[in-house]
This record gives structure tokens, sequence and C-alpha cells, in this order.
């Protein structure tokens, strides 16, 4: 149980009240989450250093006066933390309590952190940090801060309430209040529900043996990547996010979870695009897919092309074409580097179709909207495992039969469907979640009906007012879920073990319904109905037959 009395969750329902008052614009956000980051760092910062002294505020002024003091904390923070803040004044509750309440929204407050912050050398967050910058300048620019006096009166109160919040708290955490007002804010962008992050971050947990390194080519929140990389089952995570808005606000989830970045490698990036990074093939893919590609156009989808993971070609053209040139006595010739370049990418076209094509049947689905699938599959190490979310409508959408076929029967990579309630989130359409391995050794898929048999638990960070963040799975759903997965045997209601010959005699529809069986009334043979009727109808006529005779003796006609 949450406490009621949490300091931070009395500043939370106070934040959301200001939200909901208040039509807060896209610009707006992006100045609101970063003060969440700013507000982290400094009290974070604040708090080591303090306890590496021995002292407590006043005493830390003191070592601010002296350029040798500060040398001191730099080193002590550097060590510590990996970045220092060099100016007392660019703290955050040292700049609020410096400036009037209508003051604090300002351009200073967008630019004294950036102006004051250095980071260790070996310290990778320093790379992130300058793109959460980055991204703000352009809105700064964008925005200019010339908003009108009732944003203006709303901004400048709502980061006074912000900066009162506790980073330390463990009740309802620092970043628990974070994501909170994230989703407040979100809504509209559809980040991963709790529920839907909670199951297939367990899902891989049971299912995984060993560490190794994730992707999520829609990153939204970043949740399930955090999830693994919180619990340790993932060392290294990749993303992609092309909605710049979310990325921003992933990246600074990052920070506020004290998420290694060393290990992390985010990018605002369009996957449909390329789902490639740099060549890397993955142990875990993890994704809730978008069930609507906002801003992605019909033709776009159908212009992906097939990727061919790295160790699937010969050898490096590059190296190849190389080892036979000069390239002391040509590197300085800007042209012919850049022919080169033209020629490797042209060989690289030339060997992606001699690797890879659809051929027959199959060919039409190089223009499939859905071939990020194969491309996210062809990823996978060789015993690799991909747990996504998406739509209901992939199970059965006729467009997709050929694809579905292509999953199962041609490549038998789908090794569980997973259906999920619709009551679960009044924002999004009923979803699956699916599991996807290479190299499988089974001829069956695992069909799990979760529609009506299931327990629910308040997620952790259920708020009041936010629905979508309010109800995961609990520990009897998720294990009996976990059960069927592992044992591969059929649990009554529940779940049934499919054969890949039985999808083909459904033209491969993989609607859950169709395989497991949650009917709980009476079955009626149709042969039974068929006597019975049969009967009734005999009995009909004899009674007819009866009743006309009885007419007859007493002469009683019928006009027609």
């Amino acid at each position: 149980m949450i406490s009621q009395k949490s300091h931070n969750r009395k500043i939370l329902a106070n934040l959301l009240r200001k939200t909901r008052k208040n039509d807060t614009s896209l610009n707006a956000n992006y100045f609101i989450l970063y003060g969440f980051l700013y507000k982290y760092l400094s009290d974070r910062l604040k708090h080591s250093l303090m306890q590496d002294i021995a002292g407590d505020e006043s005493y830390l002024k003191t070592f601010y006066q002296t350029p040798d003091g500060i040398e001191d904390l730099r080193h002590l923070a550097l060590d510590d933390l990996g970045y220092f803040i060099e100016e007392p004044s660019a703290y955050m509750d040292k700049h609020i309590t410096d400036s009037i309440v209508e003051d604090i929204f300002s351009p200073r407050f967008f630019m004294i952190l950036k102006d004051s912050i250095v980071f260790s050398e070996e310290n990778k967050a320093e790379y992130y940090f300058n793109e959460i910058i980055e991204i703000l300048s352009k809105q700064v620019d964008s925005y200019a801060l010339n908003i009108n006096d009732e944003m203006n009166a709303f901004m400048n109160n709502y980061l006074f309430s912000l900066s009162k919040l506790d980073v330390f708290e463990d009740d309802f955490t620092y970043a628990q209040v974070y994501d909170s007002i994230a989703y407040s804010l979100f809504g509209r962008f559809m980040s991963t529900p709790d529920y839907i992050t909670d199951i297939i971050s367990k899902i891989v947990f049971s299912q995984r043996k060993s560490r190794g390194n994730a992707y999520d080519p829609f990153l939204k929140d970043a949740s399930i990547l955090f999830n693994l990389k919180k619990e340790g089952v993932a060392i290294d995570i990749y993303g992609k996010e092309n909605n710049e808005l979310l990325y921003f606000y992933s990246l600074i989830k990052a920070f506020i979870n004290e998420i290694s970045f060393d290990e992390v490698f985010l990018c605002n990036e369009n996957s449909i695009d390329s789902m490639s990074v740099d060549g890397q093939s993955f142990d875990m893919i993890v994704s809730k897919i978008p069930n609507r590609f906002r801003n992605i156009s019909k033709e776009r989808l159908k212009r992906q092309s097939l990727e061919i993971p790295a160790e699937e070609r010969d050898v490096d053209f590059r190296e190849k074409l190389l080892s036979n040139l000069d390239m002391d006595r040509l590197g300085d010739d800007k042209q012919v580097i850049e022919a080169l370049k033209v020629i490797e990418s042209k060989y690289n076209e030339i060997e992606k179709e001699d690797v890879v094509s659809f051929f027959g049947e199959y060919e039409s689905l190089k223009d499939s909207e859905f071939l990020f699938l194969i491309n996210m599959i062809n990823l996978l190490k060789d015993d690799g495992m991909m747990v996504v979310s998406l739509s209901q409508n992939f199970l059965f959408k006729n467009s997709l039969a050929l694809l579905r076929k292509f999953l199962t029967y041609e490549n038998n990579y789908i090794d569980a469907v997973i259906s999920l309630p619709e009551g679960m989130d009044r924002m999004i359409r009923p979803e699956v979640i699916m599991v996807f391995r290479k190299n499988r050794l089974s001829d069956d898929i695992v069909f799990i009906d979760l529609s009506d048999e299931y327990g629910t638990i308040p997620s952790p960070n259920a708020v009041a007012g936010l629905m979508r963040r309010n109800l995961i799975f609990d520990d009897k759903t998720v294990g009996k879920v976990v059960e069927a997965l592992d044992k591969r045997k059929p649990l009554e209601k529940f779940s049934e073990i499919v054969p890949l010959s039985e999808l083909a005699k459904n033209d491969f529809n993989l609607a859950v319904s169709r395989y497991v069986d949650t009917y709980d009334g009476e079955f009626i043979r149709l042969n039974d109905l068929k006597g019975d009727k049969e009967k009734i109808d005999s009995k009909m006529d004899e009674l007819n037959g009866k009743i006309n005779d009885l007419m007859s003796d007493l002469n009683i006609g019928f006009k027609h």
C-alpha cells in the first residue's frame, strides 16, 4: 500500500490539479519534464556532497566560496556521480529562492544548469544530457517564451510546486511522480500501460535463462526496457523512438531511474525506415507495437525494405574493396572517397537482393505494411526471443493471412499467442501478446486466453484519475501464463497447444477464441437437436390428425 501521508503524493495531487485546469501546450510539456531533470540532478548532487563532507547546506556553501573548495567538491562529485554543478546559484532550489515566483519560468531557467554542469570524461550521460538540451533549445526557440500571462503564471507556479518534491522519498518515489505527470500529459501519445509493461517483462524474466542485450524499436516511454534493465535480465539496451517528446521523456526517465548510460543506446529515429541498429543482433526484442502509426503514411509503410542481418553477409565490402586500393595515395581525394561510398551502397543493395528475396506466393510480402515484423525477427540471435504487444486485428485480418502463413508454416517463428482482456484499458483497443523465437523445435503454438478469467491488483504507480496506470495482472494470473508457456500443456478453459497443421486448416487465422474453449454452458449436439425436432414434428402431426377427426365427428368444418 502507498502511504496516504506521502509528501510526494500530496504534491503530485496538486500538480495534477494544476494540469487539469490548464491545457498545457506541447512546448510547455518539454519545460515541465525538464524541470524534473533539473530538480533531480540538483538535489542528488547536493545530497551526495553533503554526505562526503559530513556537513549541512551551510557547510557546503563555505566550500563553494573558495577555488580550492570548489576543486575539492568537483573531484568528489565527478568520482561519485560523474557530474558536478560548478556554480552554487545553479542549483534549482537556489534559483527558485533567488527568483520571485513570477520570474521562475524565464530564459535563465533553461540555461543556468547547461552553463554550469560538467561531466567526467568517461561519463556517457553527457551525450544524452546534451541531446536533452538540444531538443529543449529548439522548443525554446520556437516557443520563445512568448506566452500569455495566464500560461506564464501557470508555469511559474507549477515549477515552484515541483521544486518541493522529495527526490529521496521511498513511499511514493520521485520516479513515480515523474511517470504519473508524464502519463497525464502524454495520454494522446499512447505510452505503454503498466499491465502491458508488466506482463511482457515477466514473460521475458521467466523464459530467459541468461542475461543479454535487449531492443525496443518502438520505445515510447522506455518502460519495458528499463524494467528488464533494473531486474538484471538485460545488460545493454537499445531503442528507437520517432516521437521527439516521448524520446525526450525517456532520456530524462533514464537519468531519474539511475540507468547506467554506459549500457544505453537510444536514438530519436523512425524504426519503420530501418529496424537495424549498427548491425547489432539481439537476445531480446520487446515492444508495444503501435495500433496506429501516426504521421506515417500507408505508402511509407509499403516502402519498407527487407533488412538482412550483418552476420548473413559474406565479407564486409568496404574491407574487401580497400584492401585492393592504395588508400594512402587516395585518402586525400574527396571525389574518390565519395565514389567509393556510392559503389559500396549499390553493392550492399545488390547483396541484399541476392541473399534474401520473397518468391512465389510470398512475393507480395515485400509490400506488406507489417514487413517490419520480419525485420524485427531477423535482428534476433539464433536463441533470441521477441515478446510484443499488438492489435488483435493482426490475428484474423484477411490481408495479413499470407504474412501469418509465412511466420508460422513457412518459418515456424510464432511460439505463443496470448489474448488480453478488453476492460484493462479504455484508452486502447484489445491487444494480444505474441512470443516469437528463432530455430524453434516445437511444431505447435501455445494459445492462452486471458480475456475472461484473470485477476488484477493496483499498479505500484496507481494514481487517482489515471486509469491507464491503475491495474496490472496479479501474481496468480501471471503464474498461470508462465506455467502454460513452460509446460506447454493444455489448461482447461485457459490454454491450448495447437499444431501448425490445424492452423493451415483454419487459413492461418490465429484468433485465440478459435482454439481455446472458454464456454461454460451445456453443449447440445446438432444431431441430437435434429432428432428432437423430428420427434416433435411427428407428435404435432399425430395431434393435428386427432383434432381433424374430432372436428369431422362434430360436423364442424372450416370456411376458406
